[in-house]
């Protein structure tokens, strides 16, 4: 009989679950609120809904599925099944989700961090099918990643590999939400374009972008928004996101030195606008020999990546 997998996406906001097939085809897949403020019993009492609730809308059983796969928020231990404490999970600590669900659903669960997952299911089914040494990036409110090496994920020694946002790329740069001084993440993340946004809006600069944001916060998309139309210090800041992650690609590919590397999270949708500046910059700082071997693309699985990942876990 077929089996299908079933892959949870657990985020602080939202749980995202679905059935997908051993192709990387999604049956059905829905959302809920995650209630993460009600703890982690809460929080897996709702994924425990939202699994037989998709198993529901398919007409399948637990019999039907290989097993469930989770990509959650770090940091965590992938090979004990542990949630160790994310931040954006409260109350969470040590909490063993694998063992939990494991014996509340009598099946097969595995878990991973959520940018882990993301690499395996763009190397399994998008961007990074059939290559064997391949970086997957995510640049959205911050940027994590997760490294394919010889066809198989790198985990490290407790499942903490690959924090590609937080290597330092200025130590005298702002202070992270890690605690560092100048991460990546500090300077290329959707926050990042925000806050230098926000900085240069607080100095007199004229701008579209407040206009844009009106009476909310400034956000990444009004930065992108407004140099689309054309306002120069808004282009300025896309120009500098760009280059900030060419920076970043540039040290990925002295770290891993990959086949392909490929962006995905809600900065890339803003492709056309980054990626002359961005590998510009790539061929300028860069070691030539890893830089001839490197293809840097857009993620194609988009936002179905947590779930497409958490499923691919299983293969």
């Amino acid at each position: 009989m077929k089996k299908f997998l079933c892959g949870v996406d657990l985020g602080g906001t939202k749980i995202s679950t679905g059935i997908v097939d051993e192709n990387g085809n999604i049956i059905k897949s829905i959302k809920i609120p995650t209630m993460a403020e009600k703890g982690p019993d809460v929080v897996i009492e709702r994924i425990e809904e939202s699994i037989y609730q998709v198993l529901k809308d398919t007409g399948l059983e637990m019999s039907n599925l290989k097993g469930i796969g989770i990509g959650s928020p770090g940091p965590l231990n992938a090979k004990k099944g542990i949630v160790i404490s994310p931040p954006n999970l409260p109350h969470w600590s040590n909490v063993p989700i694998v063992e939990i669900l494991s014996k509340r659903l009598g099946i097969e669960v595995r878990l991973e961090n959520d940018a882990n997952a993301a690499a395996i299911g763009e190397h399994l089914f998008g961007s990074g099918r059939g290559v064997d040494n391949f970086v997957y990036i995510t640049v959205s409110t911050g940027i994590g990643g997760g490294v394919i090496i010889e066809g198989k994920l790198y985990s490290g020694e407790n499942s903490n590999a690959a924090e590609i946002g937080h290597h330092t790329i200025n130590f005298d740069g702002p202070r992270c939400n890690c605690g560092n001084y100048g991460c990546f993440e500090a300077y290329a993340s959707g926050t990042a374009i925000a806050r230098f946004a926000r900085e240069g809006i607080e100095k007199g600069i004229k701008t579209k972008i407040k206009e844009l944001a009106g009476e909310g916060e400034v956000k990444a998309e009004h930065v992108f928004e407004a140099a689309k139309l054309g306002d120069e210090f808004a282009k300025e800041l896309v120009e500098k996101e760009a280059f900030y992650l060419g920076v970043g690609i540039a040290n990925i590919m002295a770290f891993y030195n990959p086949r392909k590397i490929a962006i995905g999270g809600g900065v890339s949708a803003q492709w056309d606008m980054l990626y002359g500046k961005m590998m510009e910059t790539v061929r300028k700082k860069a070691l030539k020999p890893n830089a001839e071997v490197c293809e840097v693309v857009k993620a194609q699985l988009g936002e179905n990546i947590g779930v497409l990942g958490a499923a691919a876990l299983l293969l």
